[in-house]
């Protein structure tokens, strides 16, 4: 299944096992927007077909550095495993960019990033800090803000019975 269709199957079993109810709304927090940087993208146009899945990571993890891997995706895509695996923050896709890309984005780890699980790089290390990668390879910028995030609100939650 793909990432959506799992984060539906764990809705489900959540709303069933806990009577689990919720809506989303928007609601102000400190962000990490992405946006065009000054020079404009660097993005190359995927060259997979139209309709083939979007596939951002798994990175590779070596010493001092990071290569995240991105074939035919999306920005949202790219700013969504931001937000998951990567950085302490929402992160909203404010590029306008519609396409679809193909990318490898290499960088040098710091301790704020994968909550503090994978090593700091050295400030020796061969690869770029996150923010300064994104601009460099990307044409990119993340930028911390405060800014609107769909939020999910949680109406009512119970113990599960026993089994």
């Amino acid at each position: 299944p793909t990432h959506d269709e799992q984060m539906a199957m764990l809705r489900s079993l959540l709303a069933d096992r806990f009577t689990l109810r919720f809506h989303r709304e928007q609601k102000e927090f400190s962000i990490y927007a992405l946006e065009v940087g000054k020079d404009g993208p660097k993005l190359k146009v995927s060259t997979r077909s139209v309709g083939a899945p979007s596939v951002v990571g798994p990175g590779m993890v070596y010493p001092q550095r990071i290569v995240l891997p991105a074939r035919n995706a999306t920005m949202n895509d790219f700013a969504s495993l931001l937000q998951r695996a990567v950085l302490d923050r929402p992160v909203v896709d404010m590029t306008g960019l519609s396409g679809r890309y193909d990318f490898d984005l290499d960088w040098a780890p710091d301790e704020t990033q994968f909550g503090g699980e994978i090593p700091a790089a050295s400030p020796d290390a061969p690869s770029p800090p996150l923010f300064e990668a994104i601009q460099q390879q990307l044409g990119l910028k993340l930028e911390a803000r405060k800014g609107p995030v769909l939020a999910l609100v949680i109406d009512t939650v119970n113990r599960p019975s026993d089994n």
